[in-house]
């Protein structure tokens, strides 16, 4: 049971994100669990500059852009954790 005031888990079954590596190259999709263990492994050396996208997204976005707090990246909705930001990343499509 999560404890009252947490943030929602992604339901990793339906996430499925995309990445940019350093030379542009697109890799994915993968889950958001698999994304969240690659990050807190360091897996992505660019950090928060990590360019993303889910499936309906056209274009790709930095990490930092769609999450304020970095501990939420890849965990709660892009855009849940923005200031002024929706969830679900509809202003990036």
């Amino acid at each position: 049971m999560k404890p009252m005031g947490a943030a929602p888990e992604l339901d990793d079954s339906s996430q499925e994100w995309y990445y940019l590596d350093s030379t542009g190259q697109e890799f994915g999709p993968f889950s958001s669990d698999t994304m969240r263990e690659w990050w807190a492994q360091g897996f992505f050396p660019i950090g928060e500059d990590l360019l993303v996208r889910l499936p309906t997204w056209k274009q790709h976005v930095a990490l930092r852009d769609i999450y304020r707090d970095m501990s939420d990246a890849f965990r709660t909705p892009p855009g849940s954790t923005r200031t002024g930001g929706g969830g679900g990343g509809g202003g990036w499509s």
